[in-house]
């Protein structure tokens, strides 16, 4: 860059949003496509994790539940994950990577009234 000149960092309110736009649309898509196409779904939970890692938006806690962080595939309960309920524990394995979760008490879900 020429001596002088700084780079805008404007429209970040909009690139923002429109990130969390497409973390809408691709949710919807990973969980459409789950069982019916493993291809888009696992294309879906690629795109949704550099997403949120580029503009530091998270999808909720139903859909990161259906990603794996290791191989960066989606998770179909049975087909490509287990998923075990113990006492205060679920337990989700990722079939295809080895990888393996444990979540706590109150499961990462926020109680809707």
């Amino acid at each position: 860059m020429p001596p002088g000149r700084r780079r805008s960092r404007g429209n970040g309110a909009i690139r923002l949003e429109a990130a969390r736009n497409a973390l809408q649309s691709l949710s919807s898509v990973l969980e459409e496509n789950l069982i019916s196409n493993p291809d888009i779904s696992d294309s879906a939970a690629r795109q949704i994790l550099s997403i949120g890692k580029k503009h530091g938006t998270r999808v909720g806690p139903r859909i990161s539940r259906m990603i794996c962080r290791k191989c960066k595939k989606s998770m179909a309960p049975g087909r490509t994950s287990r998923i075990r309920l113990t006492s205060k524990k679920i337990t989700t394995t990722c079939l295809r990577c080895g990888r393996i979760t444990r979540e706590g008490p109150d499961f990462g879900c926020e109680l809707d009234e």
